[in-house]
């Protein structure tokens, strides 16, 4: 990507996040726990905020060296139309969907789907077609929600959303 594309995606993170952390306000706070239902949410903004403005040092820091020579693929190798990033494009649709599909189909469920899809789209396309990839993807994506979601209850006593589907 140019320094313009960089620095205008790491602005849409920033604000993505600072919406985040608005809306975790919304959430019930409980006092069973230590942290409070709240914290992790925050800290995921927080953390989200912070990379974005890594992104945006690192655009203005580069010294452009390699852009001419990557004009027609951004840095996961995927096609560029028009100046839009199609990867970047899926993943705000994908977030999107995370956000509305959470709490009717939970976390977990809702966490494996978004990660398979994730993955085969930010994947090069050598990974794709590797069977040796494809293993660690979906073993990744299934493990990862179901460990956070063991980790919440047992650890932290907080129930992640079940969905209404199966809650």
């Amino acid at each position: 990507m140019n320094k313009k594309n960089d620095i205008l995606s790491a602005a849409a993170v920033i604000l993505f996040a600072a919406a985040f952390y608005t809306g975790s306000f919304q959430i019930q706070q409980t006092t069973s726990d230590v942290l409070g239902s709240r914290f992790f949410p925050q800290a995921a903004a927080i953390l989200l905020a912070f990379l974005g403005i890594v992104q945006i040092v690192t655009a203005l820091t580069a010294s452009g060296k390699g852009s001419a020579e990557n004009n027609n693929t951004d840095d996961i190798g995927a096609k560029k139309q028009e100046g839009i990033s199609v990867p970047f494009i899926l993943t705000i649709a994908a977030l999107f969907a995370y956000y509305v599909l959470i709490r009717l189909v939970g976390f977990a469920v809702t966490s494996i789907a978004y990660l398979l899809f994730e993955s085969w789209v930010l994947m090069p396309e050598e990974g794709r077609n590797s069977k040796k990839m494809k293993i660690i993807v979906i073993l990744t994506s299934f493990l990862v929600p179901l460990f956070l979601n063991y980790i919440f209850y047992q650890v932290f006593k907080i129930r992640l959303p079940q969905g209404m589907l199966f809650g």
